[in-house]
């Protein structure tokens, strides 16, 4: 969902100037670092949710030979300045949130409004495993490109990045060209929290295209939605019952039934992806040609590597045969003894 830069103005002046809303404030929102070395209050009871991050997730196709198939998915943003929460002013309650499973990504808001909202209750999944985690391989596919990674820097303008993503055993040599952030965005690090309570915001929407540079994916292209954490958008939460994220990025407004089959199957594919980035390293270089030479010094090495394995195998069994045959050798050049046996009448 798009909000119109009207909308931001209205929206983002608070939150940058100072302006005071009309409506009483019933809760406020709070920013907080749950992390084990940062010194922080006690944030028990509080509601809490954190800006979204997209993780790309590229996996073999559905079809027999078919081409590989690329899903943007949601996932929590890391570092400073992405956790929050929903501080309430007694008596009132803040919004309610329900998350994806497994994680503080916001999947719903709905407002206390009245007493006829329903709830969809969260699908529990069982965590994906990866083939890799199977069967101790680092395949090919499936991967798991992180574009916070990409997008380390608050930057408004449309750009080019170039990495490589590497397993154990594989590097990819990727490009990756993202859209300008949407002109009613707003820069995460100017929120002034302490008027914010009559919005939500939500990570930025960017288009991005990712291209493979380097074999066996080479030219493969894709095309998704994307959640930068490094700029908000915002939505007025006044009137509005409930907001539903979208899987990509944004929000749809009103009531909105969620089908649990695919609720399910994002959830599947969020931990797979989760996953899959504890195996995938995303790291940006300087350029094309700094991305394909590593990814091509790594296929140079992963070649060298099977081929001494091979060799080693080879010469591993050609020493056997050669030991088998001197055995037989020599039990044919050795005829048995005899053996006399002594027999009494």
């Amino acid at each position: 969902m798009k909000i119109s830069s009207m909308l931001a103005l209205v929206l983002g002046a608070p939150l940058l100037s100072g302006c005071n809303s009309t409506d009483p404030t019933q809760w406020r929102y709070v920013l907080y670092d749950d992390s084990d070395t940062a010194p922080h209050a006690d944030y028990s009871g509080m509601t809490k949710f954190t800006l979204a991050r997209s993780v790309l997730l590229v996996q073999p196709s559905a079809t027999s030979g078919g081409a590989p198939e690329m899903l943007s998915v949601p996932a929590e943003a890391q570092g400073a300045g992405t956790h929050y929460g929903f501080e309430p002013i007694a008596p009132a309650k803040p919004p309610h949130l329900a998350t994806y499973e497994g994680t503080r990504v916001v999947r719903s808001v709905v407002m206390h409004t009245t007493g006829t909202q329903h709830v969809t209750p969260p699908v529990s999944v069982p965590a994906a495993v990866t083939s890799a985690e199977s069967t101790g391989r680092s395949p090919a596919l499936p991967l798991a490109i992180d574009t916070q990674r990409l997008m380390a820097e608050p930057d408004t303008r449309a750009g080019t990045r170039y990495a490589v993503v590497k397993n154990a055993a594989t590097t990819y040599a990727v490009r990756f060209d993202y859209s300008a952030v949407p002109s009613d965005a707003i820069a995460t690090a100017q929120l002034d929290l302490a008027r914010a309570s009559g919005v939500y915001f939500h990570s930025a929407c960017r288009t991005a295209t990712l291209t493979f540079l380097s074999a066996p994916l080479r030219q493969q292209q894709f095309t998704v939605t994307i959640a930068d954490p490094n700029f908000v958008q915002t939505v007025a939460l006044d009137g509005q019952a409930q907001l539903t994220s979208h899987a990509g990025c944004g929000v749809d407004q009103g009531e909105k039934s969620e089908d649990v089959a695919t609720l399910a199957a994002l959830n599947r594919n969020m931990a797979q992806a989760r996953s899959l980035a504890h195996l995938w390293a995303t790291l940006p270089v300087a350029g094309q040609a700094e991305a394909l030479a590593q990814a091509n010094a790594t296929q140079r090495a992963v070649t060298a590597t099977r081929k001494a394995v091979a060799a080693a195998k080879s010469a591993a069994a050609q020493q056997k045969r050669q030991e088998e045959e001197a055995v037989r050798s020599s039990q044919i050049r050795q005829p048995a003894a005899v053996q006399l046996e002594t027999f009494r009448f």
